[in-house]
């Protein structure tokens, strides 16, 4: 009898021109012969086929530490149906993707010789989770001891930072508004703003994305759990608390610095209905939340996804 294993994960790119997929070393060798029309040259295609991570990577480390399961934060707060589908079928994506990645890379490597903190240190927690032994991994950029606490940084790099702006309020409530179908409409208590008397406007600094704000707090997780290890690398006692976060966005022109503030409890929550929808039996469902179909744009997997759901998904479904 034979057994035939297929290959799950990323098998091959899909080539720039023709769309069509292709192995990696098709790609390469593509490009090392001139690749007519295509923009990436060998060098960028050789460093976004070793910048792969291996699929498998929380999953080692989880049966090392003797868990059954294993998630990397990133995955956790990936789309979950896109996260489970990438772990059970074969997908293609185009090398670009991983240009756009490993710029940030190269950046994070030059940021990681910073000596005033501990820099990229991979931590983890195992735990129980409806019976099941999992582990939680993750690498904060920067960890901080400070007199207050631990500080986390992220860093992102991104042609797109966030920015501030100038935003219309309810005069009556202070909640945010929109432009309804009968004018400017309060989100918190509904009211229809007719005159300047009933609007304020007000100065947003630049805010932090949900997701990253999410990641911050989910490796606050990690902290609090690997915090006695932690402050024996910098030489200090364990603190009980934390000082503070931020995300740092580092756009073409300068740094936007955006403070984020720590909630263990909707950290919690988040990590709970993330792990529950991915350990279950069935394919978690597709995304439904207008805030977040953004990501169907971007998902390696949305044809296969699409297949499965019987139609489209994103913000054309």
């Amino acid at each position: 009898m034979t057994t035939t294993t297929t290959q799950t994960g990323l098998v091959g790119f899909l080539c720039e021109v023709t769309d069509q997929p292709v192995s990696f070393d098709q790609c390469l060798a593509c490009a090392r012969k001139g690749a007519p029309d295509c923009p990436m040259v060998p060098a960028a295609i050789h460093a976004a086929i070793h910048s792969i991570r291996d699929p498998q990577y929380a999953q080692k480390m989880a049966e090392e530490a003797g868990a059954k399961i294993g998630f990397s934060v990133t995955e956790l707060l990936n789309c979950p149906r896109q996260t489970r589908l990438k772990m059970e079928v074969p997908f293609y994506e185009k090398p670009s993707a991983f240009y756009r990645m490993n710029r940030g890379t190269g950046y994070h490597h030059l940021l990681s010789r910073y000596d005033g903190g501990i820099c990229e240190k991979t931590l983890t927690w195992k735990f129980i989770f409806r019976g099941r032994s999992i582990l939680l991994v993750g690498t904060p950029d920067l960890v901080e001891l400070t007199p207050d606490g631990w500080f986390i940084t992220d860093y992102k790099v991104t042609s797109k930072p966030p920015f501030g702006k100038k935003v219309t309020l309810c005069a009556r409530c202070e909640g945010e508004t929109y432009e309804g179908d009968d004018g400017l409409t309060c989100r918190e208590c509904g009211a229809i703003l007719r005159s300047k008397s009933e609007i304020l406007r007000e100065y947003r600094p630049p805010q932090a994305r949900s997701s990253h704000i999410m990641q911050v707090n989910l490796y606050a997780l990690l902290i609090e759990k690997n915090a006695e290890k932690l402050a024996a690398m910098v030489g200090k006692s364990k603190p009980e608390k934390f000082a503070g976060a931020e995300v740092v966005y580092f756009g073409e022109k300068s740094p936007v610095r955006c403070p984020v503030k720590l909630d263990r409890d909707a950290a919690m929550t988040f990590l709970k209905r993330s792990l529950a929808a991915l350990i279950a039996d069935d394919l978690p469902p597709v995304l439904s939340d207008v805030d977040e179909l953004w990501r169907c744009d971007y998902c390696p997997v949305r044809t296969i996804c699409e297949q499965i759901h019987g139609g489209p998904v994103g913000k054309t479904q």
